[in-house]
């Protein structure tokens, strides 16, 4: 038989318990708690039977220390490391095969028209530094585009330029004083079957100053020589051709002084005019 729980008097009736007084727990017949399993602390307990839930008292846990993080080694800075220390000797070796690695312009690779202009002893030369010497070559060369001028002294690398130029475009060379016997030269030595005779297309010299450099060779088209009619310290005087069928030859002799004849405007003009013409013979204008 089940016993009805819902009314606190048939609850006590059924265990034998004596109801509360005074809010106190129930006590069972004879003086003893009922059992429920929990050992009595000797403490009373306040029982709300309003409905509410029983508030429960935790002890609060004792705080427990926290242990000091481990002290970890410093590790040491690496330095950043640096490249290997090439010696500035070894740098200037370095430099150099560079250069000498440094690929040149082939024989007959620049296809355009060479134009030298060659001065004489700087002993004459204007103080100023962008005439290049003698006034009026510096003049001439920096009044043609593309122009080159070289020393007297400076055959060979006349010859090397010349050697790297197209055999299709025009070879022009204009010497003053010792440059025009350079000039003379630079056209002996390619008259030879080491350069295949090599044509000049315009050799001029302004009283070109020399040792046996008054016949023209035949690798020379155009001449034009001017020369002063003052003596110049072994000045030139006329020149001839050595095959007049190869080489039309022009003289002019002038009343200038030696120092004179590159700056007069009509020397300038002649020597101007026969470039331009030479030029557009070949096709270059």
């Amino acid at each position: 038989m089940k016993t009805d729980l819902s009314n606190l008097a048939n609850y006590s009736t059924a265990q034998k318990v004596i109801p509360p007084k005074n809010g106190k727990l129930p006590q069972l017949a004879g003086g003893k708690l009922p059992e429920t399993g929990v050992k009595p602390s000797g403490k009373d307990y306040h029982v709300e039977l309003s409905g509410n839930k029983p508030a429960i008292e935790i002890p609060e846990l004792p705080s427990l220390p926290t242990p000091p993080a481990p002290s970890l080694p410093e590790t040491p800075s690496l330095a950043k490391p640096e490249g290997p220390k090439v010696d500035e000797a070894v740098k200037e070796v370095a430099k150099e095969k560079v250069k000498i690695n440094k690929p040149e312009a082939k024989d007959g690779s620049q296809k355009k028209p060479l134009i030298v202009f060659i001065k004489g002893l700087d002993v004459f030369s204007s103080p100023s530094k962008s005439e290049m010497g003698y006034a009026g070559v510096g003049h001439m060369a920096e009044a043609v585009e593309g122009a080159r001028i070289y020393g007297y002294d400076q055959k060979d690398q006349i010859i090397n330029e010349i050697k790297k130029t197209h055999k299709d475009y025009p070879i022009i060379l204009v010497g003053h004083s010792f440059g025009g016997d350079t000039a003379v030269e630079v056209a002996n030595e390619l008259d030879s079957l080491e350069h295949n005779s090599r044509k000049v297309n315009l050799l001029v010299t302004m009283d070109a100053v020399g040792f046996g450099n008054d016949i023209i060779p035949q690798n020379v088209k155009e001449h034009l020589n001017i020369f002063g009619e003052n003596d110049f310290f072994l000045n030139d005087g006329p020149h001839v051709a050595r095959r007049h069928e190869m080489t039309n030859v022009k003289n002019i002799l002038s009343p200038l002084d030696h120092t004179e004849i590159d700056d007069d405007k009509q020397v300038q003009f002649e020597v101007m005019s026969l470039i331009q013409e030479t030029l557009s013979k070949n096709n270059i204008f």
